[in-house]
């Protein structure tokens, strides 16, 4: 017998209860590269949402980025460019680390249950913080005013 300071199972939240459906706040905490069992590449992306009521809570997702289907692959490349464009990432991914820790804001959904498995949280969409891509959020506003100029229009003098 293990004596135990008292706990109620009802102050605990449960971290695998389905997240309801909607955009979060959200960034990519973990990362790897796993074998599919078709003989291609999955990265597993763990995402946390950082802030509201769910803050802390994780949701899981698997892009098919090799895969001998080249619809599934094709699905992955373009979440992944999303990924990119949401995080603020340019130029040629080659460590999926680069995506970690940048926030946007992600659409979560709910896949029904499905032969022995229950409903899941899944990853349906990415956009900047604020809306768009970071990198159009970024052109959008132009580029930084020379050296002296002063960003009301007149320059130094």
């Amino acid at each position: 017998m293990a004596a135990l300071t008292p706990f109620n199972p009802d102050d605990v939240q449960d971290d695998r209860e389905i997240i309801p459906a909607g955009n979060y706040t959200a960034q990519i905490i973990e990362s790897s590269l796993a074998a599919t069992k078709s003989g291609g590449d999955m990265l597993k992306l763990t995402w946390e949402i950082i802030d509201g009521p769910l803050a802390k809570r994780r949701v899981w997702e698997n892009l098919n980025i090799r895969n001998q289907n080249q619809q599934a692959q094709e699905i992955a490349e373009r979440s992944l460019k999303r990924i990119c464009g949401a995080v603020g990432y340019v130029g040629t991914l080659t460590d999926s680390e680069h995506l970690h820790f940048k926030p946007c804001e992600i659409t979560v959904a709910i896949k029904p249950a499905e032969g022995q498995y229950g409903e899941q949280n899944i990853v349906k969409g990415y956009k900047a913080l604020g809306g768009g891509s970071a990198n159009q959020q970024q052109a959008a506003v132009g580029a930084a005013p020379a050296a002296g100029a002063r960003p009301w229009g007149k320059s130094a003098a």
